[in-house]
């Protein structure tokens, strides 16, 4: 059964966007993708400004969700949560890997950097937050808790968004399940070693 109109849309919008970026999609080109009348793109999502902004609410509500509740989790210290965290979210970036194309070009600079902002505030605002409760260190200076974050980010993302070129550099596709795995292992014992130095600031210097 073929799946309802407005989701056909959005998973051509998702593929358009994600080859081509937004500024160079047409909405002729998406409506053909998916094989509807281009007339109900503007009836669903008004432009393709809304259609983009519909496409990046699906992904950051089921990003959102996800992060949240490993971070959440009545049980597992922050440190196992942070590690669980790593692995959720480079298994969601693996599965949707035109989020990675699309929000890349956007945060560089494109119309919907504001967009993309918003949608991120909340889960550094979270992540802040439970490391600062905690760990004293972590409120300023080489140690704070956006800093840390921030890096994290960066080596979550950094195999997508540089792909290509880490493929030219080390004779391996990153985005391969055994490089993922690698990867994931890595980013768990970077996370170790900043928890490490967080528990034990005397033994880390």
């Amino acid at each position: 059964m073929n799946a309802p109109p407005r989701e056909r849309i959005l998973d051509a919008a998702d593929a358009v966007f994600g080859e081509v970026g937004f500024d160079a999609a047409s909405t002729r080109e998406i409506a053909d993708r998916c094989g509807v009348n281009k007339a109900l793109i503007h009836y669903y999502f008004k432009s393709k400004d809304g259609l983009l902004e519909s496409l990046l609410e699906g992904y950051y509500a089921r990003l959102t969700d996800a992060l949240r509740a490993i971070l959440l989790r009545p049980t597992g210290s922050l440190r196992e949560r942070m590690r669980a965290l790593v692995g959720g979210y480079l298994d969601f970036l693996h599965a949707n890997r035109n989020f990675v194309r699309i929000v890349q070009r956007e945060a560089g600079g494109g119309r919907h950097v504001d967009l993309v902002a918003e949608r991120t505030l909340p889960l550094l605002a979270l992540g802040r937050a439970l490391l600062r409760e905690r760990y004293p260190a972590t409120h300023s200076g080489a140690m704070a808790a956006e800093q840390l974050l921030v890096s994290f980010y960066g080596m979550l993302v950094a195999g997508f968004t540089f792909g290509p070129v880490l493929e030219r550099l080390l004779d391996t596709d990153p985005t391969s399940d055994a490089a993922l795995a690698l990867r994931k292992a890595h980013v768990e014992r970077l996370v170790d070693l900043v928890f490490d130095a967080l528990e034990d600031p005397e033994a880390a210097r």
